[in-house]
């Protein structure tokens, strides 16, 4: 698995490629949902970065099978992040804490600049709810880009530059 996920030589074949995304999306979702259970556990968050180099490797490896440049990795990534930035434009607002709507136009209506920071960073922002919707909301949107992509890169069934022929499944 270490291999799959860590290094970007070689190749993965289709079903090989989403057996590594679902683990991936299943740790994003499990990491993005965490600040919902303890707001100390948001700084778990730093993980995720880990997360992208696994997807990286993932995709880099699931292109150079079918014969194409690693480079091509970021057709896919640009996708789900543009896919991701919409959705939550246009979900995360309708998830908004009462709570904390209040206690930031209170400070800002006050005018002080250090309430203001502080009602920002009091965190709060997305309901708890909210946080779990938009969560499986970009874990699914994350499974059909990475299905939809894996799908449209045809396997190389020979050997090529990359390393050996995957196995056809």
């Amino acid at each position: 698995m270490g291999n799959l996920l860590f290094s970007p030589s070689g190749r993965v074949g289709p079903s090989e490629f989403m057996r590594g995304a679902t683990i991936l999306i299943v740790i994003g979702f499990i990491l993005s949902i965490l600040p919902a259970l303890s707001p100390a556990l948001a700084a778990i968050g730093i993980i995720s970065i880990v997360l992208w180099w696994c997807w990286i490797v993932l995709w880099i490896k699931r292109y150079h099978d079918g014969g194409k440049s690693g480079w091509m990795c970021l057709v896919p990534i640009i996708v789900f992040i543009i896919a991701s930035i919409v959705i939550s434009m246009v979900l995360q607002p309708m998830f908004i804490d009462p709570e904390f709507t209040a206690r930031t136009e209170e400070a800002a209506a006050s005018g002080d600049f250090g309430a203001i920071m502080e009602a920002a960073m009091s965190g709060g922002g997305v309901s708890k709810m909210g946080i779990l919707i938009l969560s499986v909301v970009n874990a699914v949107v994350a499974y059909l880009v990475a299905f939809i992509f894996n799908n449209m890169i045809k396997s190389d069934p020979h050997d090529n530059q990359f390393g050996p022929a995957t196995p056809a499944m």
